[in-house]
């Protein structure tokens, strides 16, 4: 990795395996040994250096390589062989559009591509990115390795998968790893959250596994669905074996884990940011809620949301221009792709778990979903943080919101429209900053007039028998199973 050459396949397979190994044999590996796999801490000069030598690497390529790039270097006149750190900004901005409307200009003519994966379409036309067989090997792997090293699966857990299956790298990532850690996984896609919530329910009878789901990966959208039929359905926290969920594609919030806990216990929220044109580059949320971008895989940078390619400050909000290095990334190439993604730099000194680390808050939202108002900005997490907050709007909040004089106009569906819930949102809505001018709570979804796109929609609509409501489970007394150290429920 330090002379950028292409990981080796079967190196990195005895790595994982090595660590499920050291796994079984001495237990979960220490903050220390994390430490270590980590690789050690860049300084600001260090980590200038090799970024700068891997984005030229990588520029070169995409110029000689990919049709795109070799138009945007011929056009500005750069010399990709030149590039230094503080040239890379004279590196024009690549638009998601160009990506979209035309993939393969940007894989490198002596590339190998082998996978197509696509993004989910939820705010538009789907985007195709193309991976080799290495790099998709390369992709479980990592995924296997954070997964065991931080114990968000482990060889005694039973994995489900409920997300859509045209989120390949997401079904792959999490499959990949729950096999090579020894964990057993089910597919089960986006259906009916009825359907959902009675295989959550159901006890198996494994060995060496636990007897329940016990790690659910899924969006937030989606699980709040699960909530709401979980209540209607009369289940209650006992019913599951539900430990950790793993969440991702829209915004998490206190109010969502709040009522998700109430419905299935004490479970864990687990997220990161990452999105398909990055993969496997994406950033990490520590113990204080920043998102830590690994610096060797990529590069990230935070510029205005007016479009003129300048850095913002702290607390300035700001897009993340993204572009993931080699040796990571090798087939489709990508030199500052503007991911949309709104977020606030976060500048040091830092204490959390993760300080060494370049930071930003956690997403604010898509740029194309904020609105500009008199006074500023509102984006996506200021209002749904609020709505979620109040247990009379539905989940998941369906919801709008527009510019107004003055202000911004909320619309939400809620259990009722009454003066008390309208007071409730109001405050929420207050409490989180949004300078709220008009307020309109309904009780249908399709009374709403700016609906926002939630990844819940995409169900999978070959599965139609699967959206029949199946019988609650009747409750009967577990036994604890016989393999020492694997709980029956949390």
């Amino acid at each position: 990795m330090v002379f950028n050459r292409p990981f080796h396949r079967r190196s990195l397979d005895r790595i994982m395996t090595a660590m499920r190994a050291t796994y079984e044999e001495l237990g979960p590996i220490t903050s220390a040994g994390g430490d270590m796999l980590g690789g050690p801490s860049l300084d600001e000069e260090t980590r200038k250096v090799v970024q700068s030598r891997r984005f030229r690497e990588q520029a070169v390529r995409a110029a000689r390589e990919t049709s795109y790039y070799a138009e945007v270097f011929q056009r500005t006149g750069l010399d990709p062989r030149r590039i230094q750190f503080d040239d890379i900004a004279s590196v024009p901005v690549t638009p998601k559009e160009a990506l979209r409307d035309d993939p393969e200009a940007f894989v490198r003519s002596g590339a190998r591509p082998h996978h197509r994966s696509t993004t989910t379409g939820t705010t538009g036309w789907p985007t195709t990115v193309w991976f080799s067989d290495d790099e998709y090997h390369l992709i479980g792997v990592l995924s296997a390795i954070t997964f065991l090293n931080r114990e968000i699966i482990t060889p005694e857990d039973f994995v489900q998968v409920s997300i859509s299956t045209r989120a390949r790298l997401g079904v792959h990532g999490v499959s990949f790893a729950a096999g090579a850690i020894g964990a057993v996984m089910h597919a089960a896609g986006l259906v009916s959250p009825e359907h959902t919530l009675a295989l959550l329910s159901e006890r198996h009878r494994l060995p060496r596994h636990k007897p329940y789901v016990s790690v659910m990966s899924t969006y937030p959208s989606y699980l709040g669905q699960l909530i709401e039929a979980a209540r209607e359905g009369n289940y209650q926290p006992n019913d599951f074996g539900l430990e950790r969920i793993l969440m991702g594609g829209e915004i998490i919030t206190a109010g969502l884990e709040r009522r998700a806990q109430e419905v299935f216990g004490p479970i864990t929220l687990l997220q990161n940011y990452g999105m398909t044109e990055l993969m496997p580059f994406g950033a990490n949320l520590c113990n204080q809620a920043h998102l830590h971008y690994e610096p060797a895989v990529g590069l990230a940078e935070f510029l205005d949301l007016e479009g003129t390619g300048r850095p913002v400050g702290a607390d300035e909000p700001g897009v993340v221009v993204a572009t993931p290095l080699p040796p990571f990334r090798d087939t489709t190439v990508l030199l500052r792709y503007n991911t949309e993604d709104v977020v606030r730099p976060v500048t040091g000194p830092l204490t959390c778990d993760m300080r060494r680390i370049p930071a930003s808050t956690n997403l604010l939202g898509k740029l194309k979903l904020a609105v500009r108002h008199d006074d500023g900005w509102v984006f996506v997490r200021d209002v749904v943080e609020a709505l979620d907050s109040v247990d009379a709007v539905v989940l998941p909040a369906r919801y709008g919101f527009w510019a107004v004089p003055g202000g911004v106009a909320v619309e939400v569906v809620a259990r009722s429209d009454d003066a008390a819930t309208r007071e409730a949102i109001g405050t929420a809505l207050e409490e989180r900053g949004v300078p709220l001018r008009d307020l309109r709570v309904i009780t249908d979804r399709a009374d709403l007039q700016h609906p926002r796109p939630l990844r819940c929609d995409l169900r999978e609509g070959s599965m139609a028998k699967l959206a029949e409501k199946p019988k609650a489970p009747t409750r009967k007394p577990v036994a604890q199973p016989a393999l020492a150290g694997v709980n029956g429920r949390p």
